[in-house]
């Protein structure tokens, strides 16, 4: 066995994944003692996903450190969405099989005559562009909080005007700017819409976004009060969310 654990609520983890079932087909998990960690490549491969539950929001826990598996994310989510009491527990566990690869079970308290139902799937040969990812770390000098309903807000009267065009997000030290150059410009300024933490020096910071990726990142953060974009001089941008109530999803530009 390479990791098992088990919710009290089979909805929990079917909230944290629900990100990232509308944006990608599989995903790799990597273990480590102390979290869970999914990571899937989105966006036409511009953007990989990564999801991470702390090993403390499970009421059993075990894995082997460092291992990983690749699995079909959009099997086990409409296996959690069609086949379980929402409030029921699941426990999931992912095995090496010598002759097959391994597997992946999901295994759930049923109501009616069978006391159990289970997922019983083959796992998937792991991505090496995940696991260099995954070791590789980044440095950023700034980060915004937007409401999600405000962020969300933005892009959609961006897409309204101009759904392919690019954005620039500039970070100042007192203000955000979203712009389509000859299209569309926002600012957010105040407490209410913006909140900037870190300091941005003399020079602003630049961050490069499609719209159409914004947009499709909206449709999959309603669940997220908040929405963290970080920034770099250095780096490409990240976005953080809170996913409830027991992950935390970033995504990463590459």
């Amino acid at each position: 066995m390479l990791l098992e654990f088990k919710l009290n609520r089979a909805i929990d983890l079917k909230k944290a994944l629900t990100p990232l079932t509308s944006l990608a087909q599989t995903a790799s998990i990597i273990n480590s003692t102390n979290a869970v960690t999914m990571l899937a490549t989105i966006l036409d491969g511009d953007a990989i996903a990564v999801l991470r539950i702390s090993s403390t929001e499970f009421v059993h826990f075990f894995c082997h450190e460092g291992d990983v598996a690749v699995f079909d994310l959009v099997m086990l989510y409409r296996y959690l969405h069609f086949f379980s009491n929402d409030n029921l527990p699941v426990t999931v566990g992912v095995v090496r099989v010598e002759n097959d690869g391994g597997k992946l079970t999901a295994t759930m308290p049923n109501i009616g005559l069978t006391p159990y139902t289970s997922l019983s799937m083959g796992l998937i040969q792991p991505n090496v562009e995940h696991m260099n990812f995954f070791y590789h770390k980044r440095k950023y000098h700034v980060k915004v909080g937007i409401l999600t309903a405000k962020f969300r807000a933005v892009i959609e009267d961006m897409a309204r005007r101009s759904v392919d065009s690019t954005t620039v997000v500039t970070i100042h030290r007192s203000h955000v700017t979203f712009n389509v150059t000859g299209v569309y410009n926002s600012v957010l300024r105040d407490l209410y819409e913006c909140d900037i933490v870190g300091d941005t020096g003399n020079y602003p910071i630049l961050l490069h976004f499609r719209v159409d990726h914004l947009v499709s990142i909206g449709k999959a953060i309603s669940l997220s009060k908040m929405v963290w974009i970080y920034g770099s001089y250095s780096a490409l941008p990240m976005l953080h969310f809170r996913v409830p109530p027991i992950g935390e999803l970033s995504y990463y530009f590459v």
